[in-house]
């Protein structure tokens, strides 16, 4: 079972993780897009009652992630939460746990879209917060991806996702990672996010993940 893929881009190396994130070994850090922590809790606002699980859950996997890699750095790529009537004492407790058990770890966060409206995270989390877009460590961050840029980047925002057809109906639909020559946008982290499906181009390259396993899918012309 493939749980990552060793990609070489702009002359760095970096690992593309079936758990939908980026590691870069040699600075010891992972990028993160789109966790949209505490969207369940938004969700109960306005009635549905959907469990708040899902926040811990994500916190476990970051939790995880930061060990199997040790990592010292986490950049999440925009929208750390959801909305703000999400921003609930619930879901400050966990975030500040997960906090508390990587007390040393080093946090920043590319402001998305929903972070504007939500507001930056609570001080105790201590969370370097950026405009849209940042440089850090050498590489371009961001949140939107946009269609001209000087610099190749890193994003997030679409919540990239691929059908991948069989024979007859068969197929299978997943989020992914979306590549070319001068950007990354990773698939949403939140396992409470939906998708939009891309259709990529000729030269680029989609890896497609299930959460456990990842591997590339051919792109023909």
């Amino acid at each position: 079972m493939n749980t990552k893929v060793e990609i070489s881009w702009q002359g760095k190396k970096f690992s593309l993780l079936a758990d939908r994130a980026i590691h870069w070994p040699s600075q010891k850090t992972l990028f993160i897009a789109d966790p949209h922590f505490g969207k369940a809790a938004t969700f109960r606002k306005s009635g549905i009652p959907v469990p708040e699980r899902t926040t811990q859950d994500d916190c476990d996997r970051l939790t995880q992630l930061v060990q199997e890699t040790y990592s010292r750095t986490i950049i999440f790529l925009g929208d750390f939460f959801h909305a703000r009537v999400g921003k609930t004492e619930e879901v400050r407790k966990i975030l500040t746990d997960w906090r508390k058990n990587l007390a040393s770890l080093q946090v920043h966060l590319v402001r998305g879209n929903h972070d504007l409206n939500s507001g930056d995270p609570w001080p105790e989390l201590q969370i370097q917060c950026h405009p849209d877009p940042v440089n850090i460590l050498g590489i371009e961050c961001r949140h939107l991806p946009v269609s001209k840029s000087e610099k190749p980047y890193l994003a997030g925002h679409i919540h990239p996702g691929f059908t991948l057809k069989g024979r007859g109906k068969d197929q299978i639909r997943s989020a992914c990672f979306h590549l070319n020559q001068s950007q990354i946008i990773l698939p949403a982290f939140g396992s409470f996010t939906g998708l939009k499906n891309i259709q990529p181009l000729p030269g680029e390259h989609i890896f497609l993940t299930n959460g456990k396993e990842i591997f590339e899918i051919p792109i023909t012309a």
